[in-house]
């Protein structure tokens, strides 16, 4: 009895993990994907400065987060000094260099679509 408890058990906790898939839940209106304007040879340059988001759109101005190599920008564009507005990956309004971003595009891919989106697990990123 003990050897069917210990295997039925054993069963049990072998099971495995089953990882939730992040999805896009909805479209974000308003925003449009971008492109870092960086080489591709920079992008992958793990040494390489990271692109700052800004809390405010001026030089000097508190790091809110460092860009991804997509970002998110306010559709149309709101450019204040230089700096265009953009959804940090935390969701909140943030301003990077204007020059520092490009139309999306896919480089694999000249047919890929981009939508700025809500994910399943609560963050931005693209559908």
């Amino acid at each position: 009895m003990r050897t069917t408890f210990a295997l039925a058990m054993a069963g049990t906790l072998a099971l495995p993990a089953q990882a939730q898939e992040v999805r896009a839940v909805r479209p974000i209106e308003g925003y449009a994907c971008m492109n870092l304007n960086l080489s591709d040879e920079r992008m992958r340059d793990p040494a390489a400065p990271r692109v700052p988001i800004l809390t405010e759109p001026r030089p000097g101005a508190p790091v809110g987060t460092l860009a991804a190599s997509i970002v998110i920008a306010r559709n149309p564009a709101h450019a204040v000094n230089g700096y265009t507005e953009v959804l940090q990956l935390t969701g909140k309004p943030g301003w990077i260099e204007s020059s520092m971003i490009v139309p999306y595009r896919s480089a694999s891919n000249p047919f890929a679509r981009c939508t700025p989106s809500l994910l399943s697990n609560g963050r931005i990123g693209a559908g």
